[in-house]
């Protein structure tokens, strides 16, 4: 079944929260992660390959850096490592993240609607904040998760049926929205009706998936809740 065909069996409002991945997903970033993780790890003799690279878009840095430096680290260099990309990131970040087209009028229409908004990603608590910022969208966004912050990333479930404890709801009041495979791995893992939504999201990689579309183009738009004490 096509993404476009699926999507019209899709209404968001029998849920009560839409959890979204950041990266990719809001906003467009993952460039200058990458841009990051070669210019630390070159200090360290290392140079990632492309593949290596788009393998783990949307996942943490430990499998990463196991990967790259062929043994898994120790937890203190893993972290040293860790700290030095998060850094040089926040020099690049500000200047060159930006928004995915739709994602945000798309998140406030559901917000409107009556569904409680939550973040959840790889990314270090800061700079999901500092996104939210520029999306302005901090005031509908009720929960945000950092997998940097537990003990495994995606593509482990963790992040998800953390962040659906946080909100003290069952796998069946929410839905994800992810834009890479690992993400829509872990997604599906914790049991969430998953929405992958990006370029090449409806490709066969992302068949396990429920909902499948290339862009916010064409969602469909919640109405928005009725204020208290109108009719209609």
């Amino acid at each position: 079944m096509t993404g476009a065909a699926r999507e019209t069996m899709f209404e968001p409002t029998r849920f009560r929260a839409a959890i979204f991945d950041l990266d990719g997903t809001l906003v467009h970033s993952e460039h200058v992660w990458e841009r990051a993780k070669v210019e630390v790890t070159a200090r360290y003799g290392k140079r990632p390959s492309q593949a290596l690279l788009d393998a783990h878009v949307g996942r943490g840095l430990k499998d990463f850096l196991d990967e790259l430096f062929g043994m898994p680290l120790t937890p203190d260099m893993r972290r040293a490592i860790g700290e030095q990309i998060g850094a040089e990131a926040d020099l690049w970040l500000d200047k060159l993240r930006e928004p995915v087209p739709g994602a945000r009028e798309w998140l406030v229409s559901l917000a409107e609607a009556g569904l409680r908004i939550a973040i959840c990603s790889s990314s270090p608590r800061r700079h999901i904040e500092g996104a939210l910022e520029m999306l302005d969208v901090t005031d509908v966004v009720e929960l945000a998760v950092s997998g940097a912050e537990l003990p495994v990333g995606k593509p482990d479930p963790l992040p998800f049926l953390t962040t659906l404890d946080r909100l003290g709801l069952a796998a069946a009041d929410a839905f994800a929205i992810e834009d890479s495979v690992p993400g829509a791995r872990a997604a599906t893992g914790a049991g969430l009706f998953t929405l992958a939504i990006g370029p090449g999201c409806t490709g066969p990689a992302y068949d396990f998936c429920h909902l499948r579309a290339e862009s916010y183009a064409g969602l469909h738009h919640p109405a928005p809740r009725p204020a208290p004490g109108v009719n209609r």
